[in-house]
């Protein structure tokens, strides 16, 4: 008899203040499955494009193209390939690149022409535009930091410092303050540690060390990183999930595991995960079991508000509406101003201010694509969010 792989629609995870977070089940696929037979496929390298809410998922073997449309408008993007890398891969596709990271390599591709595999075993630490590409940071298995752009230029740990500082001398500084807090002010000096605002980036192995009896993260091996420094990880077993958000300041904002009373793997171990965190901390994964494929999501609510995960998710009427209404009504007038243009700014649009040019202009995930409002039509939820905004803008 076929295994089932079946998640309670019900759960929560129960964090430090009054926001419970949901996994909401997107839905599900049969086109791909899990097995260990070779006859089988599986999906893998997860790429989530959270602005037009469709995950992609390549497959082990190769299949036909597909989308499949969930209930509540989320889709999956089945794209057959043979040779898919492991099943524990994801990745960002931004601009004309997609940068693909897992627990044995960095690769960035242009038009499915690999241009940079670098075996590197922590994954990615943070992206930065440079040019008309981008910079990709990340740490060696010692906690050195080092740099790859998308000409496929290698930085040493000396060139990757000295580009953070040319980037912005400010945040420099203030990661510099950060190092000294730490007690690596003369190793991230001599361009032996990686610290990028509030956030030391490094190995779970080094980590844990640096902040002794709290080491904040739940095993060793990858780490994923939203925007703002927050480090992630996630555990699948037979019997239970274990998730892990870590603060720039080391500290676990949210640990919580799922046993199997409360999580059903009916799998006999027979089944594939995997999970990827947007640029704004919402996390998205899949179990795939010899029947089907479910795919979940847990919205951002911990930590200090993001903008970008807000405008993502805009605003619905639960517990997340909860939320974004108690957020909205702590920010000032400039933050409003703020929030409400990234919606836009998710679309391309052109900012005529200089000031919110400046802003968006250093987002990795923003390309000006030249949009004016009459060019961009929101969806409900998102639209709810600006007219939220401008109603509270009004106010003030």
């Amino acid at each position: 008899m076929k295994k089932r792989v079946i998640l309670s629609l019900s759960l929560f995870l129960v964090l430090s203040f009054s926001y419970p977070q949901v996994i909401e089940r997107l839905g599900e696929t049969d086109l791909i499955t899990y097995s260990s037979s070779i006859v089988t496929s599986y999906p893998s390298d997860t790429y989530v494009d959270e602005v037009n809410d469709v995950i992609y998922c390549k497959a082990s073997k190769r299949l036909e193209t597909g989308i499949i449309d969930f209930s509540n408008e989320i889709e999956v993007a089945i794209l057959g390939k043979e040779n898919a890398r492991t099943a524990t891969s994801a990745y960002y596709k931004i601009g004309d690149f997609a940068i693909h990271y897992s627990d044995i390599a960095i690769e960035i591709i242009k038009d499915d022409v690999v241009i940079k595999n670098l075996a590197i075993s922590t994954g990615i630490s943070f992206i930065l535009k440079k040019g008309g590409g981008y910079i990709v940071y990340y740490v060696d298995k010692n906690g050195v930091p080092g740099a790859v752009d998308t000409e496929g230029v290698i930085y040493t740990s000396a060139e990757a410092m000295e580009y953070l500082k040319a980037y912005d001398s400010e945040k420099y500084a203030e990661s510099l303050e950060r190092a000294e807090e730490l007690g690596l002010k003369t190793q991230f000096l001599n361009n032996e540690v990686l610290v990028w605002g509030k956030t030391y980036y490094s190995t779970t192995q080094i980590l844990g060390k640096q902040y002794e009896k709290n080491d904040p993260y739940i095993r060793n091996g990858l780490i994923q990183y939203d925007q703002n420094g927050y480090g992630y990880q996630m555990a699948f077993d037979p019997d239970k999930i274990l998730f892990c958000v870590v603060n720039p300041n080391g500290l676990n904002e949210m640990v919580k595991v799922f046993t199997g009373a409360e999580l059903l793997l009916i799998v006999s171990r027979e089944y594939s995960s995997s999970w990827y965190v947007g640029f704004g901390g919402n996390i998205y994964y899949y179990v795939a079991g010899e029947d089907y494929t479910e795919v979940f999501r847990i919205r951002r609510t911990w930590g200090e508000p993001d903008f970008y995960a807000m405008a993502i998710n805009g605003y619905t009427d639960d517990d997340y509406g909860a939320y974004v209404n108690e957020v909205l009504a702590g920010l000032s007038k400039a933050d409003l101003r703020l929030l409400r243009n990234t919606v836009f700014a998710l679309y391309g649009y052109h900012f005529n201010s200089a000031d919110l040019a400046s802003y968006f202009d250093r987002q990795v995930w923003y390309n000006d694509e030249g949009r004016t409002t009459a060019d961009i039509t929101l969806p409900e939820h998102r639209a709810r969010l600006v007219e939220m905004i401008q109603e509270k803008e009004a106010e003030l």
